[in-house]
């Protein structure tokens, strides 16, 4: 009798401390009527006991947006290691004799999103890459080029986008292909001068840099409406883009971004201006073509050895800025890698195969891209929290994983939420959206001292995407005080 009443006892006193975090988590969920039909669910995990301290249909598999790229991040530090970089070799295939190339030059690119990114570069400098190319070739003796420019992108087998992306998506910046050979983040920019008046036709003033054989069909007018709604229409390989929709009245030099038709061929022609601008006498053509592997180049033919960041610092831009381009990118490298396929589709195979193996996602885990730009992607929350809790708590690259998570109300994406509380600063969370998909995830030190991974993913709602935003900002900052 002594032991059932002790028995109760503590059981009162556990329920009597569980319960107000309950009540205050599911009030966020049960009162919520856009959150009548959504699909939901949430995971929060103890990193050091690997305990699930609080959850809401964990084993729930939800599309999870932009969170996918901690999965993708995650698998590329875990294969490649931190410090890897990606190599794009210049070199030539003939011989050089009283300063003339009697032959090609060839840029055989290896997988490397970063040549002349916005991210990496500031501005008015992404093209100093190719003047400094065409330096070096000055000092190896070359005055004049007799051959062709050969540029060579074909280190993946795939060089298109995920083929479960939308038609709608592609053709915008967000929808860039990762291809063997990239230059400025695979994007081109169209500038707009926008009539004052609402409803005209808006002027298409400028496009750069220069597409090769590109068409623009122009659709788009001035709005009373103040932020851009213009849409891009087209398909990789296809210089025919349609824009389309309102940009705000008045506005001059508005620019817009669209996903570049052909990235190699582009990089081809924009070094061929630099050659012609430094003087440089060009006799060939451009081709595009496969002419040998990296590791088959002879060294004595090698000009030029161009160098990536590593990839802890392309992680963390992908991460913070949710760079869609350098996460389909490392997929492809990681099929490349652990099933000898550059592929999308050997590099979602080679994800779920590598976090299975650890006993992570086996069955809650489906992925078809590396971004989450794709709405076949699918995982629950509690598949996410784990492999969080393995990257903070197992993995020898937990750091660079952690720090490459944007601040929350502080950095990146995360800019604009937290703004006036408590949490801002002191979590890291990776946040996903697109239609009727919100999500975040990632790491903090709760108020009472746990240190936690969680995972929200909210799909199929009624509100509007910034009534559950803030949503989404109660249960974390819950979690925080609560947990």
């Amino acid at each position: 009798m002594r032991n059932l009443t002790l028995f109760l006892l503590l059981f009162f006193v556990v329920e009597v401390f569980a319960q107000p975090k309950d009540d205050k988590l599911m009030g966020v969920i049960r009162t919520q009527p856009f959150f009548k039909n959504a699909g939901i669910s949430i995971c929060v995990s103890d990193v050091l006991s690997d305990s699930v301290l609080w959850s809401y249909q964990p084993e729930l598999c939800m599309v999870p947006a932009s969170v996918q790229k901690l999965i993708t991040s995650a698998t590329a530090l875990e294969v490649f290691g931190a410090d890897m970089r990606f190599e794009t070799v210049v070199w030539f295939n003939g011989t050089i004799e009283s300063r003339k190339l009697s032959g090609d030059l060839v840029v055989t690119g290896g997988g490397d999103p970063t040549l002349g990114s916005g991210f990496f570069c500031k501005q008015g400098e992404q093209q100093d890459f190719l003047a400094q190319w065409v330096h070096r070739f000055r000092q190896a003796g070359i005055d004049t080029i007799t051959g062709d420019i050969v540029v060579d992108p074909f280190i993946f087998s795939d060089n298109d986008v995920p083929q479960s992306w939308l038609y709608e998506d592609v053709g915008n910046h967000f929808g860039a292909a990762a291809t063997g050979l990239a230059i400025f983040d695979n994007v081109f920019c169209m500038e707009f001068n926008v009539p004052d008046t609402p409803g005209q036709p808006a002027i298409l003033a400028k496009v750069f840099p220069d597409i090769p054989n590109l068409s623009i069909d122009n659709k788009v007018f001035s709005s009373s409406i103040n932020s851009d709604q213009a849409y891009v229409f087209g398909s990789t390989f296809n210089s025919d883009r349609l824009v389309k929709g309102t940009l705000p009245a008045g506005a001059k030099g508005f620019v817009v971004k669209a996903s570049m038709p052909d990235p190699a061929v582009v990089l081809a022609n924009q070094l061929l201006r630099v050659l012609t601008d430094s003087s440089v006498v060009f006799l060939g053509k451009i081709e595009q073509r496969k002419v040998a592997d990296i590791q088959q180049i002879e060294k004595s033919k090698v000009l030029i050895r161009q160098l990536s960041p590593a990839l802890s610092a392309i992680i963390d831009m992908m991460n913070k800025e949710s760079d869609n381009l350098f996460a389909e990118t490392l997929l492809k490298h990681l099929g490349l890698k652990l099933l000898g396929d550059g592929s999308t589709l050997a590099g979602c195979k080679a994800i779920t195969s590598y976090w299975n193996s650890k006993e992570i996602g086996k069955n809650a885990l489906f992925v078809s891209d590396g971004s989450g730009l794709s709405r076949l992607d699918a995982f629950s929350s509690g598949t996410l929290a784990n492999l969080l809790v393995y990257m903070k708590k197992t993995s020898a690259w937990s750091d660079a994983f952690e720090q490459s998570i944007p601040l929350a109300g502080v950095e990146g994406t995360q800019k604009s939420y937290f703004q006036q509380s408590p949490v801002k600063g002191r979590i890291r969370a990776k946040t996903g959206s697109m239609t009727r998909v919100r999500s975040m995830a990632g790491y903090m030190l709760t108020q009472r001292g746990h240190n936690v991974a969680f995972s929200v993913l909210l799909n199929n709602y009624s509100g509007s995407g910034s009534t559950v935003k803030k949503e989404i900002e109660k249960i974390v900052e819950l979690i925080y005080s609560e947990l």
